[in-house]
Order: structure tokens, then C-alpha cells, then sequence
């Protein structure tokens, strides 16, 4: 026994000293770390029932230029609270950014922050650091309320379980000003998402300016119509498109880099080129004309393998160099089917590259990725691409994005390449989130906020291959997402959970006690006027005999529980703070004019027949949630 607990209080002690010291902590109470509303839950954290009233002016000190850039969104944020805050390079002041030790292990991302007597100390050694710890201490605020600025002395030491933390955001199916781009940014640096996954070009439209190809925007940005719902036959026959001026690329990149949120761009290639194809038909394996796709869908024409085709890319991917300036570029290689393969056997180009190479059409298709990955390879550039292409003839700094077949990552990892997992079965946010019957239109398969929470990306390699898993990524695929509205509901909650399990040590991540602390993130997103799925209300049954094994059925919002008993109580509890709860005994589905939900409900039922309860979240602005379901099934019929 003592040498299992020998290492965990040795641990402990090491924590707390690594912390540094704390005048009088012994002293005071600590309280549960749900108390504060931190996602992603920090990697040790003590939180004390002692309080700061933060006074109505204070002075920040930050020495250094990178600490002044970032103790600017401090202060903005503690203005926009009613607190007249101000940068000072000396002196006296509540807030002080200091930088920390080397031996704090805190690396390029983690930092230390102490709020304690009345001061608060923000340490990092770097600037991203710093920036992580202001959105550590903006959460420590109450988010429903701008004149409560009370806020629990806390001893936090953080740092990042993964270096890749990413979100990606489809602009090509569906076109989102720099306005809801920027919104979507922000949303993902608050809750310290570092990679912005930015899907420029498809099928459906192009969205980048290249000087030199002029036709890409005038023609592969515009398409006629749009799909409706996603049936093939229900068409909006208006003109449809838009695209990102060089311009407002260099200011969604600047605005991104500020927040330490890194812009990968995606140019999809061989496949996914139609937009391409329309503006310039000699780069087809095919002969057009061709026509910018208004249905969602693969596309069977791929680009021709010859040298006028590879000096447009090297224009292409060329000029993303000079607009974005972070180190990963994605080209795609996703999704060339076997019939799109086949077109290249009619291409002279392409027949003759195979022939003289002895190359299969597969082959071919790899070689569009391995080339571009050399030239950005040339540009002190990391190339990205999915799983969809073969890792074995791409230079060794390729990324590859596992999407479809997460297996791969091990194999991928074993042959030295770093892996990002983006496991569509768990991380594809456009999926619905519950059942389809109460979601706005999305893509049938169910991921919930508790699948994407258990999700574990590193138990896809082996222990000796992790260090080659760089992290991991969500993905918001726009076919059937055509507003800001619509892209945020789909995005939030899950992408809270999706912060923790990129940012939190696999030990310190609990689904209940993340839930527990959504609570204020609720309010944050209501308060920063971001639109978000509310959970159905959770529903407990207690009764005499009830089975605590509770099966949840992610379409149906549906809990079944059996009892030996013909009665029983029970308990609603509210999924956002401040909601009001209504609910049905008969099954119907609830509305704002049943029962309101005040207290326990006793439920009495017939033996052998089910009894279907219901309830509802609506909160102060009106938003309903979809209908939560609990099946009692009691006592036995004769």
C-alpha cells in the first residue's frame, strides 16, 4: 500500500510546489473546482471560497511588447465589464504578467495563474501562453451578470494535452462573410482551439483570389443555384457565391494571429475541382465545358497530370505562401472515385504519364499531393492531406488527417509522419446532434455532446507512436449549412467538448463534471449572442426497485428505466442555467402551456403498462430545446 501512495502524494506535493508558493493557502477553504466554469478544465487547479471584488480601476503591468499586445484583451474584456483598466509598464497594480521560469515546463502554450489577496498573477513564456491565461480569467467571471465582478482567488498550473487543436470551417459549399469568420475564430481562441482548418475551394465554389487566374472568382465563385434541404430536386435557382478578396484574407489571417490561432488553407486536389474545372477547362482529365456543381456530391472529372496543369499549382499554392504566412497548407487528395479514375485511361496526358511509368490510375492520383508536398516542402511549408492518399511516396514532413479510416493513423504514424485525427464517426459536426425530427436540417448520423466527449484520439496508436499524433480536429462540412445561425448551433456545444478532450490530460477529463461546468459557458455564448443547441433536460427516476442502469438512445433522446414498483418521483434538472422546464405525463410533446416543472413530480402508472414522460428547456429568450423522454416501465401485468 505505501508504495502506490508514496508517488501520488509525492506528486501532489511537486503540484503544489510547481504552483508556487501561496501566502496562507493552508488556511483557506477549497472548494470544488465546478465552483468556476473553466472549459477546457485546466490541468490542476485549487479553487478557494475566498473572493476578489476587483475595485473599479485597475492598473495591469506588462513589461515586455508581447505582453502589452496581449494584456490589451484583458483590458478591453474588463472594460467591457464596467472596470476602467490600464497598461503600466512599473509601479504598483492588481494584475502583474510576469514571465515564468523555464522549469515550470510551462512550454510555447502554458501558463500560471494565481488570483489571490486582493492581485492577480498572469505567467507565461510566451505570448500564446499569456493569451491562454486571460481566457482562463475572463471564465472566472460571471458571464450572466457584466456588475458582478467577484471572482474566487484560484492557484491554476495549465499547459495543453495536444499541440494540433483544430476546427474546421467549409466556405466553399456555402459561402460566410469575413464577419462570421471572424466570429468563428474568436469563438475557437476562447476556448484555446489553436488551428483554423479554412475549406476554400470545392466543387461547389472557389473562394480564394489568385491575381494571375482571374477566372477562379469571376466564374468558380458563382454558381447557379443551390440545393434546398439537400434534395437533389428542390432548387433554388438563384445565383449563389462569393469570395475572399487578398485584402480580407490578410485581415482574417491578422485577426487570427493575434489570438495565436493558426489559418491552414485548403486547396483540394486532384478531385473536388469543378469550380476549378468551370474557369479553365484545359486543367481537366476531360473535355468540358463544365459548370460550378449546384448539388452536393463527388465530382468524376479529376485534373490532367500535364505541365500546364502543375504550373497553375505552383501559381495556386504559390500565392497561399504569401497570404498566409502559418507553416501548414492542405491539399486535400480526398474522394477521387474509381469512376473519376477511370477518365484518366482517356486523357492522353495522363495514359501516356501511366504507360511510360507504369503507374495505375492510383498511382497517378498520388502523385498530384507527393509533387505539391515537394514544392511547399521548397517553401519551408508543411503540407496537410487526408487519409485518402498513401503516405509512402510523400516527403517525410507531410501531415496526414485521418477522417475516414482512423485506423490508418498508426500506420501512418509507424512510417514517421506526424497524424491529426478528424474521425468522422465522433468529430464531423454537421452530423445532427439528437434526433433529426427536432434538429435543423443536417446530415442523418447522430454524434452527441457525451460521444464526442469520450472520444480519445491518442487510443488509436500504440504508446510508442503517440508522440507522432500532433492532435486532433473537428470538422463543420457546409453542404446543408447555409446561415450563421444554423453553422453555430451545429458547432456549439460539441466544440466545447471537443476543447476539453484537445486540451485536458485524459485523467482530469470527466463527462459529468464537464457538464456540471457548462453552466456559465451557456451564458458567455448567450451573452457573446452565439447561437447554440440547448440539451434536452436530464430526467432521473426514483422508485422502489428502479434499475440505476440508465440506457440513453442518442436519436431519441430516450430513457428507459424499469422498477418493480407502480410509482415513483421524478427529478428534471435544467441543461442552461435560468431555463424554465415544462413537461407532459401522457406523452404528448411538451409546450410552453403544460406543467411547469417546479419540484419532484409523482408518478403513478398501471402495472405492465409504460408510462412516457417528457419535458422540455425553454430559456429567457424564448428557444425551446427538443423534447427529453423518460419510459417507466412498472410492476408486472397479470
Amino acid at each position: 500500500m505505501r508504495k502506490q501512495l508514496y508517488p501520488t502524494t509525492l506528486l501532489w506535493v511537486i503540484g503544489i510546489w510547481a504552483l508556487g508558493t501561496i501566502p496562507a493557502a493552508s488556511a483557506r477553504t477549497v472548494i470544488p473546482g465546478t465552483a468556476v466554469s473553466i472549459i477546457p478544465r485546466p490541468r490542476h487547479m485549487v479553487v478557494f471560497a475566498a473572493r476578489w471584488k476587483m475595485p473599479a480601476r485597475v492598473g495591469l503591468i506588462a513589461r515586455t511588447r508581447t505582453q502589452q499586445q496581449v494584456a490589451a484583451f484583458l483590458v478591453r474584456f474588463l472594460k467591457g465589464r464596467g472596470i476602467d483598466a490600464h497598461i503600466q509598464h512599473a509601479g504598483a497594480a492588481s494584475i502583474e504578467f510576469r514571465a515564468a521560469k523555464v522549469a515550470d515546463h510551462l512550454g510555447n502554450e502554458g501558463y500560471r495563474l494565481r488570483v489571490t489577496d486582493g492581485h492577480a498573477q498572469l505567467m507565461a513564456q510566451s505570448g500564446a501562453g499569456y493569451f491562454y491565461a486571460i481566457q482562463t480569467f475572463e471564465q472566472l467571471f460571471n458571464a450572466g451578470n457584466r456588475s458582478d465582478n467577484s471572482i474566487h482567488e484560484v492557484t491554476i498550473y495549465d499547459r495543453p494535452r495536444y499541440r494540433w487543436r483544430g476546427m474546421l470551417l467549409d466556405c466553399s459549399r456555402h459561402f460566410f462573410p469575413p464577419a462570421v469568420v471572424k466570429q468563428f475564430i474568436r469563438l475557437a481562441a476562447h476556448y484555446k482551439i489553436n488551428i483554423f482548418h479554412w475549406h476554400l475551394t470545392d466543387d461547389q465554389g472557389w473562394r480564394v483570389q489568385i491575381p494571375q487566374y482571374p477566372l477562379l472568382t469571376r466564374i468558380g465563385a458563382w454558381r447557379a443555384g443551390s440545393e434546398i434541404h439537400g434534395k437533389p430536386n428542390d432548387i433554388r435557382h438563384q445565383r449563389y457565391g462569393g469570395y475572399y478578396t487578398d485584402a480580407q484574407i490578410r485581415q482574417i489571417v491578422a485577426y487570427a494571429r493575434r489570438r495565436y490561432v493558426t489559418v491552414v488553407p485548403e486547396i483540394d486536389i486532384p478531385g473536388h475541382c469543378t469550380a476549378a474545372l468551370a474557369a479553365y477547362p484545359w486543367l481537366a482529365a476531360a473535355k468540358g465545358p463544365f459548370h460550378v456543381r449546384i448539388r452536393w456530391g463527388v465530382s468524376n472529372v479529376p485534373l490532367s497530370p500535364g505541365p500546364r496543369t502543375f504550373h497553375f499549382l505552383d501559381t495556386v499554392f504559390g500565392d497561399l505562401t504569401s497570404l498566409f504566412p502559418g507553416r501548414y497548407i492542405h491539399l486535400g487528395g480526398d474522394e477521387v472515385s474509381q469512376r473519376a479514375m477511370q477518365v484518366w485511361d482517356s486523357d492522353p496526358t495522363a495514359a501516356s504519364m501511366m504507360r511510360q511509368r507504369h503507374w495505375t490510375a492510383a498511382r497517378l492520383h498520388d502523385y498530384f499531393p507527393t509533387k505539391m508536398a515537394q514544392f511547399l516542402a521548397s517553401k519551408d511549408r508543411r503540407a496537410v492531406v487526408w487519409n485518402d492518399v498513401p503516405a509512402e511516396n510523400l516527403p517525410p514532413s507531410t501531415i496526414i488527417e485521418c477522417w475516414n479510416s482512423s485506423s490508418i493513423a498508426a500506420k501512418d504514424a509507424k512510417l514517421g509522419h506526424d497524424v491529426i485525427v478528424a474521425n468522422m464517426g465522433r468529430l464531423y459536426f454537421n452530423f445532427c446532434q439528437g434526433d433529426a425530427r427536432y434538429e435543423p436540417h443536417a446530415i442523418k448520423p447522430v454524434i452527441t455532446l457525451r460521444e464526442v466527449y469520450h472520444f480519445n484520439p491518442s487510443a488509436l496508436l500504440p504508446p510508442k507512436l503517440r508522440p507522432r499524433l500532433l492532435g486532433v480536429e473537428a470538422c463543420l462540412w457546409s453542404e446543408r449549412i447555409a446561415t450563421a445561425r444554423h453553422l453555430f448551433y451545429q458547432a456549439l456545444p460539441r466544440e466545447l467538448a471537443l476543447a476539453e478532450i484537445a486540451w485536458t490530460p485524459l485523467k482530469r477529463q470527466n463527462y459529468r463534471n464537464f457538464i456540471r461546468r457548462t453552466g456559465g459557458q451557456y451564458r458567455w455564448l448567450e451573452a457573446e449572442h452565439y447561437n447554440f443547441r440547448i440539451p434536452p433536460p436530464s430526467m432521473r427516476f426514483t422508485g422502489p426497485g428502479a434499475k440505476a442502469g440508465l440506457m440513453r438512445v442518442p436519436n431519441k433522446n430516450l430513457v428507459t428505466v424499469r422498477t418493480a414498483a407502480h410509482h415513483g418521483v421524478v427529478r428534471i434538472m435544467e441543461p442552461v442555467p435560468a431555463t424554465a422546464l415544462y413537461y407532459t405525463l401522457d406523452g404528448s410533446r411538451p409546450t410552453v402551456e403544460s406543467h411547469r416543472y417546479r419540484g419532484p413530480v409523482a408518478v403513478n402508472f398501471i402495472p405492465g403498462k409504460p408510462a412516457e414522460i417528457r419535458s422540455i428547456a425553454v430559456t429567457r429568450s424564448g428557444r425551446i430545446s427538443a423534447p427529453s423522454q423518460l419510459m417507466v416501465i412498472g410492476g408486472k401485468s397479470r
